[in-house]
């Protein structure tokens, strides 16, 4: 009979069928076994997994009380060893979901997303946070002009021209409520002219304090403070005289004068009459050699006047007048070996061009107070080449020097011959006893 005879009875068949189902599910069984054996099941810790947060409602914002949220995460996870063992914190995506936030403290839970088959999240550390929310809100408030300073006396600063004269303050609604005032300054100390700023607003509130967490749009504003002159009143420049001339070589190199523009008043027509400036009193600066600062009155009409200090100061800078000299040197020597001596300088003069103040280059002398000197430390006997040194005063320059370098040939000095011993002849002295009662005249001594 075949296997699958039809005739075969039905108990058969079921038989049959319940063995081979019970023979796959029994090698199902042993499969799973050996693979668990080879890539058991395992729970890790898988740390610093980023936090993000997602649907945000936009008529929500934190709160400025709102606690630090997390940045990442801690995950206990359960797999297969082989598959764990690659795991990385990017292969998951924590996250905390706002879409059914409402304005309040309120606690929500952390959520992970991941794609990973056989591999289970246990559990999250931390596995929820503490959000605070507030409605987000905004209105319309001024924009105020904060004047720092004043201009100088004869000027005035008119009506600020802001544009726009209003922005919208956007935030959490407990901080946009307390706003009143958007401030924009300016400094108006010593301004003469228009002073013109475009910078970022301030947001205050009714007791002028700055409210922090909202934000102005637009963020800059622009404002103009017309600088008007009063009536009565001109600024002039003010032009230094000077008399006479400087020294010999000596020029006059710059004059200043401190302060450079003043506020005049007095009779209108007066002030409308007069140049564009005024002049000092004459500084002399006759055969002067260095600078003269001198405090001077200014030459005035007698119906005009100077607001503030009457006098100015005049800086008169006098510098000596640059030039060039040629000076011929005779090299010197130092640092040679006391065994050794010069033999021959090549050449025996060397020229040198200098530059500096005249009256300087007028006091020099050469192998006076301008050297050439030759460095012969550690030299041996020989031809050598070497480059002179030229030594000159503080405030001269050396341009040239021709030749740039010498042949100096050292010799060994020769040793002294010595001199042969002389003995000296002994002196022979002759003495004459005279006789009793006699007189006689001593001889001379001889030598021989």
């Amino acid at each position: 009979m075949s296997e699958f005879d039809l005739d075969v009875p039905r108990s058969v068949w079921l038989d049959r069928l319940g063995s081979f189902f019970l023979a796959l599910i029994l090698a199902v069984i042993v499969w799973v076994v050996a693979m668990q054996q080879q890539n058991p099941i395992i729970t890790v810790l898988v740390q610093n997994v980023p936090v993000s947060v997602r649907n945000m409602p936009e008529d929500l914002v934190f709160d400025e009380d709102q606690p630090d949220l997390p940045d990442a995460v801690d995950l206990r996870v359960r797999g297969p060893q082989g598959l764990l063992n690659t795991l990385a914190p990017t292969d998951f995506k924590a996250y905390i979901d706002l879409s059914d936030a409402h304005p309040a403290a309120q606690e929500v839970k952390i959520q992970v997303d991941y794609s990973l088959v056989g591999v289970d999240v246990l559990d999250i550390y931390p596995d929820a946070v503490m959000v605070k929310l507030n409605r987000k809100v905004e209105k319309n408030v001024p924009v105020r002009a904060n004047l720092i300073g004043d201009p100088p006396f004869g000027y005035m600063a008119a009506t600020p021209i802001i544009t726009p004269t209003t922005v919208i303050v956007r935030g959490p609604e407990p901080k946009v409520e307390k706003v009143v005032q958007a401030q924009i300054s300016a400094r108006l100390t010593d301004a003469r002219e228009d002073v013109r700023v475009t910078d970022f607003v301030t947001l205050r509130d009714a007791n002028g304090l700055v409210i922090s967490g909202v934000q102005a749009d637009p963020p800059t504003v622009t404002m103009v403070v017309p600088i008007v002159q009063r009536q009565g009143f001109t600024e002039k420049t003010v032009l230094p005289k000077v008399r006479g001339q400087p020294a010999a070589n000596y020029r006059i190199t710059g004059i200043t004068v401190t302060p450079a523009t003043v506020t005049l008043f007095g009779d209108p027509d007066t002030l409308n009459e007069m140049p564009p400036f005024v002049e000092t009193a004459p500084v002399d600066i006759s055969d002067a050699t260095e600078d003269i600062e001198e405090r001077v009155a200014l030459v005035l009409p007698e119906a005009v006047a100077v607001v503030g200090q009457q006098a100015v100061v005049v800086h008169v800078q006098i510098e000596p007048i640059e030039g060039s000299l040629t000076l011929t040197l005779r090299p010197q020597v130092q640092g040679l070996n006391p065994d050794l001596k010069i033999d021959d300088v090549s050449p025996r003069t060397i020229d040198v061009i200098l530059q500096g103040p005249l009256p300087k280059l007028q006091s020099l002398t050469a192998d006076v107070n301008v050297k050439a000197v030759l460095n012969l430390s550690g030299l041996e006997e020989g031809a050598h080449t070497t480059i002179p040194i030229i030594i000159v005063p503080e405030g001269i320059s050396v341009q040239t020097v021709l030749p740039e370098s010498v042949q100096v040939t050292i010799v060994i000095k020769p040793t002294p011959t010595p001199m042969p011993m002389v003995t000296p002849t002994p002196s022979i002295t002759a003495t004459i006893t005279p006789k009793a009662g006699a007189t006689s005249t001593p001889a001379p001594t001889t030598s021989q």
